[in-house]
């Protein structure tokens, strides 16, 4: 993601959660500059087309402290 600040950049990670036919589920985070000790979190849903192409996207943004996102993620295997 080359429009983030070159500070943020090297926080960014993103990863596929789920990828299915006509379907994908994507995650991306980094570091927010301010406030400091928070978290940007994206979750982008995608709908794919015949050719697996993406035609419709959906983001939904949240902004979350590293406690915050391990209890999402510790909600999330229980």
């Amino acid at each position: 993601m080359s429009n983030l600040h070159p500070d943020v950049l090297k926080t960014f990670k993103e990863t596929t959660i789920k990828e299915s036919e006509g379907f994908r589920l994507r995650m991306e985070k980094w570091e927010c500059v301010s406030p400091k000790n928070y978290y940007a979190v994206n979750f982008i849903q995608e709908s794919l087309n015949e050719e697996g192409e993406i035609w419709q996207t959906s983001t939904y943004n949240f902004h979350m402290t590293k406690e915050e996102i391990q209890h999402l993620a510790y909600c999330l295997t229980v």
